[in-house]
């Protein structure tokens, strides 16, 4: 079975820009991770104590990532900075509480600000699971508005029933 992370791991790790990225769901902390050893700075939110525990433990031999426990939504209280990639996982922490989930308000507004910081050439990654119908449809309408300068790519496992969607918004340079 084809990995939707390792498709949109090697996009990132192609990337020619890779000065400041954000995890803003850093839930066991993979993709904090897999960043930390790609770009010069690396920023980590999410809102659960165990997800900030297990990436602070997994990334606790990198010394340029900055783990916070916040909403995604709040992220431009800590970064004053344009970013290179930024990494959504929504949902719930696999093996945490479900009932503890993102929302598509939360969501749709931290994607709103992230346009408006994302550099030349960044991208945002998003990938939509279908235990969340209502963030799921509220992600894909956003993401199908958006206009010159970002170029939005879908894809899925078309032959696998409940997989998830993975959505990349590229900022093409102007």
């Amino acid at each position: 079975m084809i990995k939707l992370t390792d498709f949109y791991h090697q996009l990132i790790h192609n990337k020619t820009k890779k000065h400041v990225a954000i995890d803003m769901t850093c839930g066991h902390g993979h993709d904090t991770l897999f960043l930390s050893k790609v770009f010069a700075k690396v920023y980590a939110f999410d809102i659960q104590a165990d997800a900030i525990q297990n990436t602070k433990k997994r990334t606790s031999n990198q010394n340029n990532v900055t783990i916070i426990r916040d909403n995604h939504n709040h992220f431009d209280q800590y970064i004053n900075e344009n970013i290179d990639v930024a990494i959504y996982n929504l949902g719930y922490l696999p093996s945490g509480n479900k009932a503890i989930k993102t929302n598509s308000k939360t969501t749709l507004s931290s994607l709103a600000k992230l346009c408006g910081i994302l550099n030349d050439d960044g991208m945002i990654v998003l990938e939509l699971y279908p235990h969340n119908p209502q963030e799921k449809k509220a992600v894909m309408a956003y993401t199908q508005s958006l206009q010159h300068p970002y170029d939005v790519i879908q894809i899925d496992l078309h032959n696998r029933h409940n997989s998830p969607n993975l959505i990349i918004i590229k900022k093409s340079a102007n």
